[in-house]
This record gives structure tokens, C-alpha cells and sequence, in this order.
């Protein structure tokens, strides 16, 4: 009972996700021009927007926008500073935890939307699989291993 207890204070808490590792299951990733043009064109575009192909009806306000798409665009402009020189699965997944962490939003549609994005650059990276970072920043848990 002690254990369980722990599991769901550790979850809550958001200590699950400082202590959430990195580098399990790292990788090397295929970084050609054709993945850091991808990277380049998400960098370029206005985030934060409404976006129907994820029901996101757009940030409430201007100054929370320009916000949320600053802590993407950080994180894209250190992802092309950084891939170059080291692709590895394990380098992303430090850089979306800088990231998550750094979110300031309190706001589950922008929280989620910023989850769209992260996933978006798994995509273009050929990443299958944050290692449950993403719901652990997001829920406290890794609900994927029970699924």
C-alpha cells in the first residue's frame, strides 16, 4: 500500500517527471536535410492558433500566444543547434523536458496543444515514441504502459 501510495504523491507532485529518464531506449536518428527543413518550416509557422485538425480553438489571449510559441520556438531553434552534431533520441527528449518545464501555461488547451507540437517533431525526426516523457509531463503517470 506504501508503494502505491508513493507511485500516485510521486505523480502528483510532478516529481515522476524530474526524475523521468531521458536516456532509456536511446537511439540514433536519421538527420538528413530533408528532417531539418521540416524542423525549419514548423520553426516558421504561427503556433498557438486555432488549429481544427486538433480541435484547439487558439490561446485565449495574444500575450499567452506569443508566449506558448516562444517555448516552441525555443526549443526548435536548440533541436537544429544541437542535431547536427548529436542525433540521438536521448538529446530530444532533454530538450522536451527543458522544455515541458518551462512551460509557464496553466491552461490545459494550451498544454495540450504544446503536446501536438512535440509529437510533430517526433514525426519529423522519425521518433516512435517519447518513452511515456510526454504523459508523465502531462498526467503525472505513464499511462501508456497500462494500455
Amino acid at each position: 500500500m506504501a508503494v502505491i501510495v508513493l507511485v500516485v504523491v510521486a505523480g502528483v507532485s510532478g516529481l515522476t517527471f524530474y526524475l523521468w529518464p531521458t536516456f532509456v531506449g536511446d537511439e540514433l536518428l536519421v538527420v538528413s536535410p530533408q528532417t531539418m527543413l521540416a524542423l525549419t518550416r514548423l520553426r516558421a509557422e504561427p503556433k498557438f492558433v486555432p488549429d481544427p485538425s486538433s480541435f484547439y480553438p487558439g490561446a485565449p489571449n495574444e500575450n499567452m500566444r506569443l508566449s506558448a510559441q516562444r517555448s516552441v520556438d525555443g526549443l526548435l531553434d536548440a533541436l537544429c543547434a544541437d542535431l547536427p552534431k548529436h542525433p540521438k533520441r536521448s538529446l530530444v527528449l532533454a530538450k522536451f523536458k527543458e522544455a515541458m518545464a518551462s512551460f509557464s501555461t496553466a491552461e490545459s488547451e494550451e498544454r495540450d496543444q504544446f503536446l501536438v507540437y512535440l509529437q510533430r517533431i517526433m514525426k519529423a525526426l522519425g521518433m516512435q515514441s517519447s518513452g511515456e516523457l510526454l504523459n508523465v509531463w502531462r498526467y503525472g503517470f505513464p499511462y501508456g504502459w497500462f494500455i
